[in-house]
């Protein structure tokens, strides 16, 4: 069951919980319905299961934060030496709350107890970084290249400190890591852009949109560029695809 699921194998790994005993199913249902992003189903089959991290994680899903958090307090009194409930607690800090300060708290908390969970170490950089101590993000960032929040995060730094040809393999090694991503291609597009390599920004806001079809930005940066390029005809098409986007969905540009 545990390696269907580690390998991304949702049918077999739902065939084996089938399969376990009656008192065991729920858990690991729940824990398939969490993979499938099924939020009702899995507090539905978690709820009588007295698992409060995974049921924290399925409240999370619901959109149902205080309850989340109640049952990441829950989890922690059970076991406070389990890294994984102040780990999600900086995430939800971070991403839902924007609150750089009390993530960065909770995910040194998880690092306490796991030093060598590489994305508490990263999404702690970026907190850092967006409190302005760029050092420390820098540091949490080098520690795990793998990832492409970290580097995201030290192609921003470098960016920051005036270092766009320093930052470019950071941005290129992140497409490579996630090449889905359309993160990735928008921060390189601004790279090149400063470095003056037109094309190349253009090449990589273009792969940016295929990513991500909704987001108006990328269609207003792609705009610019095609008419500073001399492309009036793409200039004029991605113009309004811009303001299509903006109508619908009321994404503003960035610079």
């Amino acid at each position: 069951m545990r390696q269907a699921l580690l390998a991304g194998d949702l049918p077999r790994a739902a065939s084996l919980a089938a399969a376990l005993p009656a008192a065991d199913r729920p858990v690991w249902l729940g824990l398939l319905a969490i993979l499938r992003r099924e939020a009702p189903a899995a507090i539905r089959l978690l709820r009588p299961a007295n698992q409060p991290k995974l049921l924290g994680v399925a409240y999370y899903l619901a959109g149902q934060h205080l309850l989340f958090r109640d049952q990441m307090t829950e989890a922690i009194r059970r076991d406070p030496l389990d890294f994984g409930p102040y780990y999600y607690l900086g995430r939800h800090y971070d991403t839902d709350g924007n609150d750089a300060e009390t993530a960065a708290g909770w995910f040194r908390r998880a690092l306490e107890r796991h030093p060598g969970h590489a994305r508490s170490r990263s999404y702690l950089g970026f907190c850092l970084e967006r409190l302005g101590e760029t050092g420390e993000a820098a540091a949490a960032y080098t520690a795990t290249p793998t990832l492409l929040n970290s580097q995201l995060g030290l192609a921003r730094l470098r960016l920051a400190a005036g270092q766009p040809a320093e930052a470019l393999p950071h941005a290129i090694r992140a497409m490579a890591i996630d090449p889905a991503d359309a993160s990735a291609p928008k921060l390189a597009a601004r790279l090149y852009t400063a470095l003056g390599q037109r094309e190349e920004a253009i090449t990589a806001l273009e792969t940016a949109a295929r990513l991500a079809p909704v987001d108006a930005t990328i269609r207003y940066q792609l705009f610019r560029l095609y008419q500073a390029n001399g492309a009036p005809t793409k200039a004029a098409a991605a113009r309004a695809e811009f303001e299509r986007l903006l109508r619908i969905y009321g994404s503003q540009p960035s610079n």
